[in-house]
C-alpha cells in the first residue's frame, strides 16, 4: 500500500515539474504607466491588481496609486481590480503609454476575491458556490462583541448560530447547513491565516460539586467556552465561510461541518497608520422573569409552617427582596481599548494591533478580561520570493459564575428556584451568611465566597514562503510552503471553600476542583499553483497541487480534592483526591490536485480530489478521498447577451464531499481505574473498540442562480442544496456473552435539504443620503432517512421522555421533540408522542445601512427565527418550589392557579415544557459620525487623518413568546443535535457602547 501511496505523489509532482519545463516565450511589448483613483474623493489607490487581460502579466500601484507594465503587441486591455471597488477595464489606443483610472465602490461584492482551493482565489463574479464572505465592516463596524463566533451571529445565510450561555466569555454554537452528525464533531473547522486552530471547549469538572453528570463524572454540562473567543474580533480582515461539501470538499476530512476561513489585517506600502479606540459600555440582563407574591397562607402552602412564620416577620419588617434582582441585576462595566500601527514600503509590509478588554458579569464576580498582541509581517524578499509571518499572544481571564443543571442545589439558578421574597439570606454587618431555610446552599453566599475561573495563553503563529518559479504572458508558476502552531495552556481553577452551607453538611467540606489543559496543533502545506492561457484565446487554465500535514496533541488534567484545611486550597492536604488524565493526540496526512478553466468569464469549471488518511480511522494507511466538480456559466458575458438592466446573470452547480472523523479512542477498548476494598485496580471499559471505524461521508449538490440588476443596484443570490451524510457514527448493544454492551460503528442516513436567498439593494445612492440594504432568508429540512439500530435519545438531548426529549428515529426529524402527553384528556398519559422540534422553520436577517451627509451613518442589524422549539425545564424547577411569578394566575379560567396546574401536569405530559422558541431581535444598531476631513485639518493642522465617534447596542430589543430568559439557550453546550434544553441558565444581557476611534 505504501508504494501505492509514493506513486501517488510522484504523479502529482510530475505534473508540475512538466508545467515548469514549457517554453517560455518572448514577445514585442509596450510600457505603459498610469495612476489609479477612488473614485468618490479622487485619492490615490495604492494596491490595486493592474493586469492584462488573458494574460499572466500583472503588477501592483504604489502608495501614491502609480503603476507600470509592459503591454505585449498582441494585446490593449488592461484589467483593475481592488477589494471593495468594481473592476473596470480599459482598452489601449494604438501607441497610448499612459492611463488614468477611477474606481468606483463595489457596493454589492460581485469583484471580491473568494477562496476556491489551498492557494488559488476567483472573483465572486465567476464562483460556483455559495460562499459567505464578512467584512472587518461587518464584524466590528457597528458594535462590540466578545467573541468572533458572537460576531458572526445572524450574519451568515444557512447557519444556525446561537448562544447557549449569557455567562461572559461567551459559549456559541455553529451550525451550518442543518445537522451534520449525531454523534460526531459537530462545529466548523477554523483556519487562522493558515493555521488550522483549536476550538474545544474543555469542561472544567465543577459538576464534580454539582452532580449534573451521573456520579459527578466531567460532562458538558459545567458551561465551558469555546476556544474561538480567543481571537480579537477587530484584528480580522474577511471571513469566508464555507458552508457545505461542494465548497469545503477541499479541506477533506475534517470539513463535515463547514470552514470557516478568516484572514487577519496586513500592512500596505503606504505612510504608517495609527489606529486607537475606546469603547465603554453596560450591560444589563436581558429580561428578568419576576418573583411571586406569597401572602401568608400560599407561603405556607409552598414551606409549611416555617415558611409562614418567616413570611409574617417579612411583612411586619416591610422586607422582601427581589432574589433575582440580587443575583443577576449588576451593571456591568464593558471596557474595550486597541491600538493598531500599520504601515510599510514597497518590500515591507507590517500591522501590529494590542488589546485590553475587561468586561464583566451581569452577576457580581463574573467577567471576562483579554489582553492580546498581534504581528503581521510581509516582506518582498525579491521580484519572485516573498515572506509573511503571523504571530498572536492572547491571555484570556474566565470568570462564568455556577449556573445551569443542578442535583445538589448549589448553582444559581436551582437555588433561585427555591428562594421567595420573604426570607433574609443576605449577610449580616460582620459578613456572616445565615443559611438558607430550603435549599442546599445561599446563593449569595457561594456567589461572592467560591471561585470558579479559567486563564489561557494562547500563541498562534504562521510562516509562509511564496516563490515564483516563472510569469511570462501565458504562464506562470507559484511554489508556496507554509507551516503554522497553535498552542495554548489552559489552567481551571474552582474552589468552594469549607464555610459554604452545601460543603459544611459534607463528609469532607471544603472541594478544590483544578484543570489543566495544554494543546498544540501544527499544520504544515507544501503548494504548487500553475496558471497558463493558450495562446490567442481566451481560456485560461489554473492547476493547483500539494500536499499537507497536521498533528493535534492535547492532554487534559483535572485533580478534585475534598475535606480540605480551613483556607487552604492544596491538594496534597485534602483527605481524598480524585485525578483523571486524557491525551489526545491525532496526526492526519493529506494530498489534494485541482483543475479549473476559465473561458473568457464565460464559462468556469472546476474539478479535484483531496485524500485523507487518520491516526484515529480504524485503518490508519487508508487514504479516504473527497471529489467536487463545479460549474459557472456568465450568461451575462456572452455576445449574444442584450439586457442593459441585467448586468450579471449566472447558472452554478457544484457537488462535492467530506468527511467527519472518529473521536479519539472510538477504535480502542480503552480501561478504566477501579478501587476494590480500597485496593486500586483496572477494569476492561463496556464499549468494545472497533478496529474498522471510518469517517462519515457527507455528499452535497448545490445549485444556484445569481441575478445582478441596474449596474448592481440589487443583486440577488439563491442557493438550493441537497446534503446526505452516510456512515453516520452510531453505537450499538452487543451481546452479553461478548464481556462487553456497546460499540461504535458507521451506518444509518441522514439527509438534509434547504435554500438560502440573499437580496442586497442600493434603493438610494445621493450626495446627501444613501441606504444599502441586504436581506437573506435560509431553511434547512432534515430527515434520518435510515437507522440501522432502535430509537434512542440524542446525547445531551434531555432527561427521558416524562419531562422531553431529542430522540433519533428513522423517518424523523433529527432534532424532533417527543415526550408522554394525555391525548384523550383523561388525565393519564397515553404514551409518547412527537411533541415539537428543536429545529426553526426558517430564519432572515435584515442589514440596512443609511448614510447622511457622508459623515453620519445608522447601522441595523435584525434577525427573525420563525419556530423552533425549546424545553424548558427552568419553568418546572420553578414551579415544583411554588415561586414561579404566574404561579397565582388563572389564564384559562380553570380555577386552579396556573402553576398548580402546571406541577399537577407533571408525569402526565411533557407537552408543557416544549415551548415555541420564535424571536424577533434586533441584534446590532450603532450611530456614528465621522469628523469631516477639513474640520480636522484646520483644528490639528493634517496630524489627524479620522476621528470617528459613536453609540451602538447589541440585543437591545426582543420579542418572543418564549417564557424565560432568552430564546437563545442549551444546557448541553455544542452538543451536535441538542440544542435548546433550559435548566436555570446564565440569563442572557442587552448592551449599551459608547465609542470613539481616532487614526493618525
Amino acid at each position: 500500500m505504501k508504494h501505492r501511496h509514493h506513486a501517488c505523489w510522484t504523479l502529482i509532482w510530475l505534473g508540475v515539474l512538466l508545467f515548469v519545463g514549457m517554453p517560455l516565450t518572448g514577445w514585442a511589448q509596450t510600457t505603459v504607466e498610469g495612476t489609479v483613483t477612488d473614485a468618490e474623493d479622487g485619492s490615490p489607490l495604492p494596491g490595486v491588481n493592474v493586469t492584462v487581460q488573458n494574460t499572466q502579466i500583472g503588477t501592483l500601484t504604489d502608495p501614491d496609486g502609480t503603476f507600470t507594465i509592459n503591454v505585449p503587441a498582441d494585446r490593449n486591455t488592461l484589467v483593475f481590480s481592488f477589494v471593495g471597488f468594481q473592476r473596470t477595464t480599459v482598452t489601449l489606443e494604438e501607441g497610448q503609454t499612459s492611463v488614468e483610472v477611477s474606481l468606483e465602490p463595489d457596493v454589492v461584492g460581485l469583484d471580491e476575491v473568494v477562496v476556491t482551493g489551498l492557494a488559488s482565489s476567483i472573483a465572486r463574479e465567476n464562483l460556483a458556490n455559495s460562499v459567505e464572505t464578512i467584512s472587518s465592516d461587518d464584524l466590528a463596524g457597528r458594535t462590540n462583541s466578545q467573541t468572533l463566533d458572537g460576531a458572526l451571529s445572524g450574519k451568515v445565510a444557512g447557519a444556525e448560530i446561537s448562544s447557549y450561555s449569557g455567562a461572559p466569555g461567551g459559549g456559541m454554537s455553529v451550525k451550518l447547513r442543518g445537522v451534520s452528525t449525531i454523534n460526531g464533531n459537530s462545529q466548523p473547522l477554523y483556519i487562522i491565516d493558515g493555521v488550522v486552530v483549536n476550538n474545544s471547549a474543555i469542561p472544567s469538572n465543577v459538576n464534580a460539586v454539582t452532580q449534573a453528570a451521573a456520579g459527578g463524572s466531567r460532562s458538558n454540562q459545567d458551561n465551558p467556552v469555546n476556544r474561538i473567543a480567543d481571537l480579537n474580533p477587530q484584528d480580522i480582515e474577511s471571513i469566508e465561510i464555507l458552508k457545505g461539501p461542494s465548497a469545503a470538499a477541499i479541506y477533506g476530512g475534517r470539513a463535515a461541518n463547514g470552514v470557516v476561513i478568516i484572514n487577519t489585517k496586513s500592512g500596505a506600502s503606504d505612510a504608517t497608520r495609527v489606529d486607537f479606540s475606546q469603547t465603554l459600555g453596560a450591560t444589563t440582563i436581558r429580561k428578568k422573569l419576576g418573583t411571586r407574591q406569597f401572602t401568608a397562607e400560599t407561603a405556607e402552602a409552598a414551606f409549611g409552617s416555617e415558611g409562614r412564620t418567616l413570611f409574617l416577620e417579612a411583612q411586619n419588617e416591610g422586607r422582601f427582596i427581589d432574589y433575582e434582582d440580587e443575583l443577576f441585576g449588576n451593571t456591568g462595566l464593558l471596557s474595550t481599548t486597541s491600538l493598531s500601527i500599520s504601515g510599510g514600503n514597497e518590500d515591507t509590509r507590517f500591522f501590529l494591533s494590542g488589546l485590553l478588554q475587561n468586561d464583566d458579569g451581569i452577576v457580581e464576580r463574573t467577567g471576562y478580561d483579554k489582553r492580546s498582541v498581534r504581528l503581521n509581517l510581509d516582506h518582498d524578499l525579491s521580484d519572485r520570493i516573498q515572506l509573511s509571518g503571523t504571530v498572536n499572544y492572547v491571555n484570556a481571564n474566565t470568570r462564568r459564575g455556577l449556573t445551569g443543571n443542578d442535583n445538589s442545589g448549589t448553582t444559581f439558578g436551582v437555588a433561585l428556584t427555591a428562594t421567595p421574597n420573604f426570607i433574609d439570606i443576605r449577610p449580616d454587618e460582620d459578613g456572616n451568611y445565615p443559611d438558607h431555610p430550603f435549599n442546599a446552599s445561599n446563593p449569595l453566599q457561594t456567589r461572592d465566597l467560591f471561585t470558579n475561573q479559567e486563564v489561557v495563553n494562547r500563541t498562534i503563529t504562521s510562516a509562509q514562503v511564496e516563490y515564483t518559479a516563472f510569469n511570462t504572458e501565458q504562464q506562470s508558476l507559484r511554489i508556496i510552503g507554509q507551516a503554522g502552531a497553535d498552542f495554548f495552556s489552559l489552567e481551571s481553577e474552582a474552589l468552594f471553600p469549607e464555610t459554604l452551607q452545601f460543603e459544611r453538611t459534607s463528609p469532607e467540606p471544603g472541594t478544590s476542583i483544578l484543570g489543566e489543559t495544554t494543546s498544540i496543533n501544527t499544520n504544515v502545506r507544501l503548494l504548487g499553483v500553475h496558471s497558463y492561457t493558450l495562446s490567442d484565446s481566451d481560456v485560461t487554465f489554473t492547476t493547483q497541487a500539494g500536499v499537507t500535514g497536521v498533528r493535534i496533541d492535547q492532554m487534559t488534567s483535572n485533580f478534585v480534592a475534598r475535606g480540605l484545611i480551613p483556607g487552604q486550597q492544596n491538594l496534597d492536604q485534602a483527605t481524598s483526591l480524585s485525578p483523571s488524565q486524557v491525551r489526545e493526540v491525532q496526526n492526519d496526512r493529506s494530498f489534494f490536485a485541482q483543475e479549473e478553466v476559465n473561458i473568457a468569464n464565460q464559462v468556469i469549471a472546476t474539478v479535484g480530489v483531496r485524500g485523507d488518511r487518520s491516526t484515529l480511522n480504524g485503518d490508519v494507511d487508508r487514504f479516504y478521498l473527497y471529489p467536487k466538480a463545479s460549474a459557472a456559466l456568465n450568461i451575462h458575458n456572452f455576445a449574444f447577451w442584450s439586457a442593459d438592466a441585467v448586468n450579471q446573470f449566472k447558472l452554478r452547480a457544484a457537488f462535492g464531499q467530506t468527511g467527519n472523523i472518529a473521536g479519539f479512542g472510538t477504535k480502542f477498548t480503552s480501561f478504566e481505574a477501579v478501587s476494590v476494598g480500597g485496593v486500586a485496580g483496572t477494569l476492561i471499559n463496556p464499549q468494545r473498540g472497533s478496529a474498522d471505524v471510518e469517517p462519515e461521508r457527507q455528499t452535497e449538490i448545490e445549485a444556484g442562480i445569481d441575478l445582478g440588476l441596474w449596474d448592481n443596484r440589487a443583486n440577488l443570490a439563491l442557493t438550493v442544496y441537497r446534503k446526505e451524510i452516510t456512515d453516520q457514527l452510531l453505537q450499538r448493544e452487543v451481546p452479553a456473552s461478548t464481556g462487553f454492551r456497546l460499540e461504535t460503528f458507521n451506518g444509518g442516513t441522514l439527509l438534509n435539504r434547504g435554500v438560502e436567498a440573499t437580496l442586497a439593494l442600493v434603493p438610494v445612492e445621493r450626495d446627501r443620503f444613501s441606504w444599502n440594504s441586504r436581506t437573506s432568508f435560509w431553511a434547512n429540512d432534515a430527515e434520518v432517512t435510515s437507522l440501522p439500530v432502535p430509537a434512542f435519545r440524542a446525547l445531551g438531548g434531555g432527561f427521558g421522555a416524562t419531562l422531553g426529549e431529542i430522540r433519533i428515529e428513522e423517518g424523523q426529524s433529527p432534532t424532533q421533540i417527543v415526550g408522554i402527553d394525555d391525548r384523550n384528556g383523561d388525565g393519564t398519559s397515553d404514551g409518547v408522542f412527537q411533541l415539537g422540534d428543536v429545529a426553526p422553520d426558517f430564519q432572515m436577517s435584515f442589514t440596512n445601512d443609511f448614510t447622511f451627509y457622508e459623515n453620519l451613518t445608522l447601522s441595523v442589524l435584525a434577525h427573525w427565527k420563525k419556530g423552533g422549539d425549546n424545553l424548558n425545564l427552568s419553568e418546572l424547577l420553578f414551579d415544583l418550589s411554588q415561586t414561579s411569578p404566574d404561579f397565582d394566575e388563572d389564564s384559562n379560567n380553570s380555577g386552579v392557579p396556573d402553576g398548580a396546574e402546571r406541577v399537577g401536569n407533571v408525569g402526565v405530559s411533557a407537552a408543557q415544557f416544549v415551548q415555541d422558541a420564535s424571536y424577533f431581535r434586533i441584534r446590532e444598531i450603532g450611530l456614528f459620525y465621522d469628523l469631516p476631513t477639513g474640520l480636522l485639518d484646520r483644528t490639528f493642522n493634517g496630524s489627524l487623518r479620522s476621528v470617528r465617534i459613536g453609540a451602538s447596542a447589541r440585543n437591545w430589543f426582543t420579542i418572543t413568546p418564549y417564557k424565560s430568559y432568552d430564546p437563545e439557550v442549551n444546557n448541553f453546550g455544542t452538543q451536535p443535535v441538542s440544542n435548546g434544553v433550559e435548566v436555570t441558565p446564565f440569563p442572557q444581557s442587552k448592551e449599551l457602547f459608547f465609542h470613539l476611534r481616532v487614526g493618525l
